[in-house]
């Protein structure tokens, strides 16, 4: 099973090298009773890339592959949490166990030899 984590290029380098490390997500949610904010810990995974318009924000996209039936991470779903999405929070320890994880695409605008102007990468000059 492909998942997908966006991510800054940074991080996207780290993840790929050492492996993920459980974030706290917060997603607005706040308990009934105490009216705290309710965070979940863990890896943040969907069904596609989201992107900056849906409020994820990074320039890289991690593709992970699972090697587990999709009935193994049910326990991490948070159903209805985007109306088009699958969303999945699970601890880094069972992703790392699980899953192998490349680097599936990088914003060229945020990589080396890009012009703002014209929005194509620019040639570089050597010598």
């Amino acid at each position: 099973m492909t998942l997908y984590h966006r991510t800054t290029i940074a991080e996207a380098r780290s993840i790929a090298k050492h492996g993920f490390v459980d974030h706290e997500w917060d997603f607005g949610l706040h308990d009934a009773q105490t009216g705290e904010e309710v965070t979940v810990p863990g890896v943040l995974l969907t069904d596609r890339p989201l992107g900056p318009e849906e409020g994820f924000d990074g320039d890289a996209v991690l593709e992970v592959n699972l090697d587990v039936p999709e009935e193994d991470l049910s326990p991490f779903e948070l159903e209805g949490m985007l109306w088009d999405t699958r969303v999945w929070v699970a601890p880094s320890e069972w992703v790392a166990e699980h899953a192998s994880v490349r680097i599936a695409a990088v914003d060229p605008r945020t990589s080396g030899f890009y012009d703002t102007h014209n929005s194509e990468p620019e040639t570089p000059e050597f010598g």
